[in-house]
């Protein structure tokens, strides 16, 4: 019993380490971006994503893909794919939306639970085409 009590806290304490940094993460790296026209919501091979610009035609993408959170810094219209991505972190799913200049993020971690966060921003744009 003290075991499974034990297991239960230690999977507890690793779900809420691992929701503290997707969300780290992806707060830090829009506020690196936040720069007028920089950051759109659109599609990355099929996934929602988040399109930072690197300049000199490069973008940073963050996006889910096969239960990962994952990023990719690319050419723009190279052609890459989303499995071309690192994975950042486990989870089973990432929503995104944007309202009144906030960066809405769901991510629903490997548990089943879903952590909600707002990102205040300058330069957000919903995209609606397909890279």
């Amino acid at each position: 019993m003290a075991v499974n009590s034990y297991k239960s806290v230690v999977f507890a304490n690793e779900s809420n380490a691992n929701a503290r940094i997707a969300t780290a993460y992806i707060r830090e790296q829009v506020r690196q971006h936040d720069e007028a026209g920089a950051i759109t919501l659109g599609k990355f091979d099929g996934n929602d994503c988040i399109k930072m610009s690197e300049g000199e035609g490069y973008s940073l993408y963050i996006y889910e893909y096969d239960g990962f959170l994952m990023e990719l810094e690319a050419k723009d219209n190279s052609g890459a794919t989303a499995d071309f991505g690192n994975k950042i972190l486990e989870i089973n799913d990432m929503s995104l939306d944007e309202k009144d200049g906030m960066l809405n993020v769901t991510i629903q971690e490997k548990s089943g639970e879903e952590l909600n966060m707002k990102i205040g921003v300058k330069s957000t744009e919903v995209e609606s085409d397909e890279e």
